[in-house]
């Protein structure tokens, strides 16, 4: 069978330094500690048992707003509830009160010079999160090793959420990590699409060694169309839904992406067109040279005596095999369209009964 390494690095799809590790610290930014080996394998298994994926994300909102101190105080603030949820920083000091966390950010200021506003941004915002029903303390201690290993020679601070410490927070466990641009030697991280899937990589190899159940796998490598959809948007929606149910003259119900979406849902509705991938075909070319990849390593699997780890590669190149193609507008269009076809079947039977189908709230994201 192929050496975990090569395996690994194609997992990853090019030779990180997840792999390899870092020789020159002087260019910083990425984790001198390599994954551990037979990641690749680990994580593919995981997937075809089904175990929750694990969330790593910059949120938008709040790594634009970290430009000069006064973002990165804005955001230390709503990470620790204005000083009611404790923080931990690079060295495990742990910091209690809006005191605590104020004495942090001056030190930030006077070591790096950051200014109180400034044109870059200053700090990266993480968020790690696992489903509902993940151990709290699994996840923060699974974050703290995380950060640890990819952020080593930056300074930051991270807190937990979680309805266990406050009702008013949401179930699922999750780590704010806030991390200076700047390492200690000057060098500012730039993360790429590919470092967002390798810390994704090493969040879930750090869970593992917590005890928990997770995998970290592409989309791609379980034959998943549709994309997530975006938590901000989703956030945004939900605001304004209540805000227009209240006040329907001064908040639309929709944000202005959502609303695109359903106005070309409509039209296609409309003109019985239904919306076409235009990836579809990059999309079978990809799917394609996977199925055939998870079939010879699982000949190889079963050849070298690891049947169980053969049969959920096999598990998982079946999942590749049954799964379609669809994006999720086109399957919107598809329910509406079914909608559409039994009112007017019902209409026939009984006209007066003629219901028109709504739009839910979902729909279009």
């Amino acid at each position: 069978m192929p050496t975990n390494h090569n395996l690994d690095k194609w997992f990853l799809q090019y030779d990180t330094r997840a792999v390899q590790g870092r020789k020159n610290s002087l260019f910083g930014g990425s984790a001198k500690k390599p994954l551990k080996q037979g990641t690749a394998l680990a994580n593919l298994c995981a997937a075809a048992r089904k175990h929750p994926e694990v969330m790593v994300k910059i949120p938008k909102r709040h790594s634009q707003n970290s430009k000069g101190m006064k973002g990165i105080r804005n955001h230390l603030d709503y990470v620790s509830r204005n000083g009611k949820v404790e923080l931990e920083n690079q060295n495990g000091d742990k910091l209690n009160g809006k005191k605590e966390v104020k004495k942090q950010l001056d030190f930030w200021r006077n070591a790096f010079g950051i200014d109180e506003e400034t044109k870059h941004r200053e700090a990266l915002n993480i968020v790690l999160s696992m489903p509902a029903g993940t151990p709290p303390q699994a996840v923060l201690n699974a974050a703290r090793e995380f950060a640890a290993e990819q952020f080593k020679g930056h300074q930051y601070a991270f807190g937990l959420h979680h309805e266990s410490d406050n009702p008013n927070e949401p179930p699922h466990p999750h780590v704010h990590l806030c991390v200076l641009m700047r390492d200690d030697l000057g060098q500012r991280i730039n993360p790429r699409k590919n470092d967002l899937f390798e810390w994704r990589v090493r969040f879930a190899e750090k869970l593992r060694d917590e005890g928990i159940q997770c995998a970290a796998t592409r989309r791609q490598h379980r034959g998943k169309t549709p994309k997530a959809h975006n938590g901000t948007v989703l956030a945004i929606d939900r605001r304004l839904n209540e805000q227009h149910k209240k006040q329907p003259e001064q908040y639309r119900p929709h944000s202005h992406i959502t609303a695109a979406k359903l106005h070309t849902l409509g039209n296609a509705v409309k003109t019985g067109q239904r919306p076409v991938n235009l990836y579809k075909d990059k999309s079978q070319v990809t799917r394609t040279a996977l199925l055939k990849r998870y079939k010879t390593l699982a000949r190889q699997l079963y050849a070298a005596g690891m049947k169980t780890e053969a049969k959920d590669i096999s598990k998982l190149a079946q999942q590749l095999v049954d799964a379609g193609y669809d994006t999720r507008m086109q399957q919107q269009y598809d329910k509406l369209h079914t909608i559409l076809m039994q009112n007017q079947h019902q209409q026939q039977q009984s006209p007066k009964n003629l219901s028109i189908p709504q739009q839910n709230d979902e729909i279009g994201r």
